[in-house]
């Protein structure tokens, strides 16, 4: 069975049994639009995480070489959850400004989850975020789903430093993966690397690897409900 625990667990409008949706989206931002699509974009997490209980987070983050481009990435308890959404009020502001904000390179990937772990983050901290694409030999998506899933949980229990990990196939190519992970800072990320469940996963998973893309990237405007803790079956 698939469960979702958090905070809103017991409220009608979270189903433990629901299936929750990630989208990753990459968007183009418009010549001297950065302040305004940073102001949009913190509005609409703000106001949708204030809202809507079944909106479990948003991330914006910002390439660390390209300020001309952006990430967002979204968690929703199901998929009533995400229409609910996608009719805010807020969401429908971010849509018409987005002519203004926003150039035409706008690339939106359904994803589908596989582990879902986080703790609260507070907008203002000096968070460490990685984004990370991975793709797997076909004949080994099984295994390595099974080691990512074992390492996060665990990281998350025993770090107080690792405070977000998700991973996620792509809808369509489901040995293609997508890691999002936040770290209270560059010193939590750095001694996550040297636990032994971390060494572990990357001597089990190395030879099940076509290929990885570590993207560096930096929070522009972090939010969630806190509590998640969710593994496919």
């Amino acid at each position: 069975m698939k469960k979702i625990m958090t905070a809103f667990a017991l409220s009608a409008s979270l189903s433990v049994q629901a299936a929750p949706i990630m989208n990753f989206f990459e968007l183009g931002i418009a010549e001297g639009q950065n302040a305004d699509y940073e102001k949009v974009a913190e509005y609409n997490i703000q106001t949708s995480l204030k809202n809507e209980k079944g909106t479990l987070a948003m991330y914006a983050v910002q390439p660390s070489e390209q300020p001309d481009m952006a990430y967002m990435i979204e968690i929703y308890a199901d998929d009533a959850a995400y229409q609910t959404h996608r009719e805010s009020p807020q969401y429908q502001a971010f849509l018409a400004q987005s002519p203004t904000i926003l150039t035409d390179h706008k690339v939106f990937t359904p994803l589908v989850p596989q582990f879902l772990g986080d703790k609260k983050v507070q907008t203002t901290a000096p968070y460490r975020t990685n984004l990370v694409m991975v793709e797997v030999k076909p004949q080994h998506n099984a295994d390595f789903k099974r080691i990512v899933s074992q390492e996060m949980a665990q990281s998350l229990e025993t770090e107080n430093g690792v405070l977000a990990m998700y991973a996620a196939t792509y809808q369509n190519q489901p040995n293609k993966w997508l890691f999002f992970e936040i770290y209270a800072d560059d010193a939590a990320y750095q001694a996550h690397r040297q636990t032994p469940h971390f060494q572990a996963y990357l001597k089990d998973t190395a030879a099940m690897l076509e290929s990885k893309d570590y993207r560096t990237v930096q929070p522009l405007y972090l939010g969630n409900q806190g509590g998640v803790s969710w593994t496919a079956r």
